[in-house]
């Protein structure tokens, strides 16, 4: 059976070209092999502050890696104007201020290419604690900021990035339907256990928010010149 498509992926599925360049800031827990299963002709470049949760797979998967630093350090070594699709999944809640890096890598987005930043939401403020996967913001004590969708949708604009999509994360109809079920068998535990676990439930529960963008081609970008001109 074919795996579930992570949501980083299914606004650029059809999208890309065979050899699309990625670039994955962030590249732990397994993400050069995903990637790979689902972009197998893809040129794959992982960036990070460390080798994470990588298997050997990972690593064999790996076509570039760049060795970031935690003071924001490392993100000249990634070659301008180069990538595709460049991803920033659940990273920036881990920055005390993410908006210059998030303005430099949009610098690193060819044209006509996209970018996929996604962090919890301001109503994960508010969900409950659980006892496994983060599902409040403050489960995860290295997150220490707290991302507003509209001020990422700006700045991605700012940075010369078209906004396509802002918002919530979704999962489709017949998903959602099964995490109500899901949900209320968990409710009826935490009354009787007093524990909630939230694995699962990032998307029914509005965890997520994205924000997803593209880089006007050439063509495009001279059309628009000329309109203002």
């Amino acid at each position: 059976m074919m795996p579930h498509c992570p949501m980083k992926f299914r606004y650029v599925r059809g999208w890309l070209p065979a050899r699309v360049r990625i670039l994955d800031i962030g590249c732990g827990n397994g993400s050069p092999s995903v990637t790979k299963r689902w972009f197998p002709g893809c040129h794959y470049a992982g960036a990070d502050i460390q080798r994470y949760n990588l298997s050997e797979a990972d690593l064999t998967a790996l076509d570039a890696y760049f060795p970031l630093g935690t003071d924001g350090s490392g993100y000249n070594a990634i070659p301008e104007a180069s990538y595709d699709f460049v991803i920033l999944n659940h990273v920036i809640e881990h920055m005390a201020d993410p908006k210059p890096t998030v303005a430099e890598l949009c610098a690193k987005l060819s044209p006509g290419g996209y970018i996929w930043i996604a962090f919890p939401s301001q109503r994960s403020l508010s969900l409950p604690h659980s006892i496994d996967e983060t599902l409040n913001f403050y489960d995860d004590p290295t997150h220490v900021y707290v991302p507003d969708v509209e001020e990422i949708a700006n700045l991605v604009r700012e940075n010369g990035v078209l906004v396509l999509h802002a918002g919530r994360s979704r999962e489709g109809f017949l998903t959602t339907v099964a995490d109500v079920f899901k949900l209320g068998k968990r409710l009826m535990k935490k009354l009787v256990t007093g524990k909630f676990s939230g694995r699962g439930m990032w998307y029914i529960l509005g965890f997520e928010d994205h924000v997803f963008g593209k880089k006007p081609d050439s063509e495009s970008a001279s059309r628009r010149a000329s309109k203002s001109a």
